[in-house]
């Protein structure tokens, strides 16, 4: 199996989004993660998820997208929002990609 690459642009805008829903929601990480695991009985991890160390699973992200109560789609256009280079165009198609090859 390769190695699993990491966009940190994209690291970078999902940690944003997830700091700005958490803060929007006036509670503390440590409250939201004690919430989600009372409901469900996992933990989402949340405090790592805020920090760019990470490279988050679809599943990982579906969870905390319904913990919050916000769509994925949604999730993805608050990503785009804060970095535009996410936004795919034709112009600047691969690029972040093999940037992240090449680390």
């Amino acid at each position: 199996m390769g190695k699993q690459i990491k966009i940190i642009e994209l690291t970078e805008a999902i940690s944003d989004v997830l700091k700005d829903l958490y803060r929007d929601r006036g509670k503390a990480l440590l409250h939201e993660n004690i919430e989600y695991f009372n409901e469900v009985g996992k933990n989402l991890g949340l405090e790592r998820y805020t920090s760019t160390d990470h490279n988050i699973t679809c599943s990982k992200l579906f969870a905390i997208c319904d913990f919050f109560e916000i769509s994925l789609s949604e999730f993805f256009i608050r990503v785009e929002e804060r970095n535009k280079k996410l936004k795919f165009s034709k112009e600047n198609q691969g690029d972040l990609v093999r940037k992240a090859y090449k680390n």
